[in-house]
């Protein structure tokens, strides 16, 4: 099979199971904040503090699979064996670490932040099934590897999906039948995550056959290898947390439990175009990481164009769907809230999208160079920056939650905009301004984008997920009309012209 019949699968497999994620999620928020409204906040607390272990397992794990995918395409399975066990068993390390922190913000949940009167049971129980998840999920991590090197993806897709039956069968047979407690949702990301885990090494057995993890092939000096470049991944990442993700936590500590559930459900629609962001790249990640394995720069450039092309095609619509529809949407998904505060919460949210979609794979090549150093750098300046300006905001400003929200905005946005897309094209060696180009595009297409579905609203009453969904599917064609125009090129119009003509 060819890479690009192959990558339009991965891609369709992948956006498919990010659709049913995301449905899933839809389904699962009202119901929990049915529930309460101060407890909804508490999942993704919790899920903060996941992400923050995360960042240091992270170090292991973000180079793993650059270096297995390369070893594997030189023919190298020795090489391939060591950084496979080396990793696995750096895992079991770092589970048994985080262990007794985990216990001590489970068994002090309710000393540390204000849970609702009656409801620490409830909460505790939650973050046990979360730790459990997150322990499982690290342990089993490597395994995904296999169908990232055989650019396989959608394999991996197709459990997902099955994975996110299982997860929201459970969760409406418990909440329908049973009282409702919010520790169903932890339950609920166990199984998925267990089912995932198990159908990797699956994958591992069936598409690497010459991996094999044995304790003879740890080796400290590739452990030290992966830790000594993914460190700066690591820190990378932690800058991205007190960029957009340490919100909540402030929130908690210094407005309260009610505003920081209100900024949780006000981030799910960013976090959930910014995942279908993820996903999209991820899809080109194994290909951009065989090229360099090949030494094919050519063929690396052409693959980072297409992303590019690729993610402003996919990602403006929803950006600006989000920027007209947001209030309508809001008003009816989550009928207790004020629908204009939470969107005037997720555009703050949402704001570096709208750069960083059209350049979100050039973060990617500072893993493929090796070229971390910097790029981590930034992100700490950043990070930092961001979260003294909140504190700031916060003392001397009545801004409140919008101080909190849109701090990280503006200072990715300053990054995004300044420093990524020229450093990426030194790692590359090509011009400079390469990338910009790219942005400006993305810009012209969610702006043409809103402008349409803006004047719909004056059209159409919208006023029913009906309405509503009608509308998006007629404005979702003229969308699709205009990146046809906006964003490819006449090479690659003439080329879809012809191919539906012949089908014709």
């Amino acid at each position: 099979m060819n890479d690009k019949k192959r990558l339009m699968i991965n891609l369709t497999a992948q956006i498919m199971a990010f659709a049913v994620n995301m449905g899933v999620s839809f389904i699962v928020t009202p119901i929990i904040d049915q529930i309460s409204t101060e407890l909804s906040g508490f999942v993704g607390l919790a899920n903060n503090f996941i992400t923050c272990a995360q960042i240091v397992v992270s170090a292991l794990n973000t180079m793993a699979s650059r270096f297995i995918t390369i070893h594997i395409h030189k023919k190298d399975e020795e090489n391939a064996n060591e950084y496979f066990s080396s990793v696995f068993f750096g895992n079991l390390l770092m589970a048994l670490v985080f262990l007794i922190p985990m216990l001590t913000l489970i068994i002090f949940v309710d000393k540390i932040f204000p849970v609702p009167a009656g409801y620490a049971g409830d909460v505790r129980l939650l973050w046990i099934f979360l730790f459990v998840n997150f322990f499982v999920s690290i342990i089993g991590s490597v395994f995904g590897v296999a169908t990232y090197c055989r650019d396989r993806l959608d394999l991996n897709s197709v459990r997902t999906i099955q994975a996110e039956i299982l997860r929201v069968v459970f969760l409406v047979v418990a909440f329908h039948f049973f009282p409702k407690y919010i520790w169903y949702i932890g339950v609920a990301s166990l199984l998925h995550t267990s089912y995932l885990t198990l159908s990797n090494i699956q994958f591992t057995k069936r598409l690497l056959p010459e991996i094999h993890i044995k304790k003879s092939y740890f080796n400290w000096k590739k452990v030290w290898e992966l830790i000594s470049l993914g460190l700066w991944n690591s820190l990378t990442r932690l800058s991205q947390v007190l960029l957009d993700e340490l919100d909540i936590v402030i929130t908690s500590l210094f407005i309260g439990s009610t505003a920081m559930s209100a900024l949780s459900n006000a981030k799910t629609v960013p976090i959930a175009i910014s995942g279908l962001m993820g996903t999209v790249v991820g899809v080109f990640s194994p290909q951009i990481t065989i090229a360099y394995a090949k030494g094919d720069k050519r063929e690396l450039i052409d693959i980072i164009k297409s992303s590019n092309r690729i993610m402003i095609f996919i990602m403006s619509i929803p950006i600006a769907f989000v920027t007209a529809y947001g209030d309508i949407f809001y008003s009816l998904w989550l009928p207790l809230r004020d629908p204009h505060e939470m969107h005037r919460l997720s555009l703050l949210g949402m704001g570096v999208l709208y750069v960083s979609m059209s350049i979100q794979v050039l973060y990617h090549v500072f893993i493929i160079t090796k070229k971390v150093k910097i790029n981590s750098i930034v992100m700490i300046i950043s990070g930092v920056l961001s979260t003294s300006l909140v504190f700031i905001l916060l003392k001397t400003t009545n801004l409140g939650l919008y101080a909190i929200a849109g701090t990280s905005t503006v200072i990715g946005l300053l990054r995004n905009l300044v420093f990524t897309p020229i450093y990426a094209s030194k790692c590359l060696e090509v011009k400079w301004s390469t990338f910009y180009a790219d942005i400006i595009t993305g810009w012209i297409s969610i702006a043409s984008i809103s402008v349409v579905a803006l004047v719909s609203r004056y059209l159409v009453n919208i006023d029913s997920y009906f309405s509503l969904i009608a509308v998006g599917i007629v404005v979702g064609m003229i969308a699709l009309c205009l990146n046809f125009f906006i964003i490819l090129k006449k090479a690659d119009r003439e080329m879809v012209i012809n191919k539906l003509l012949r089908r014709g």
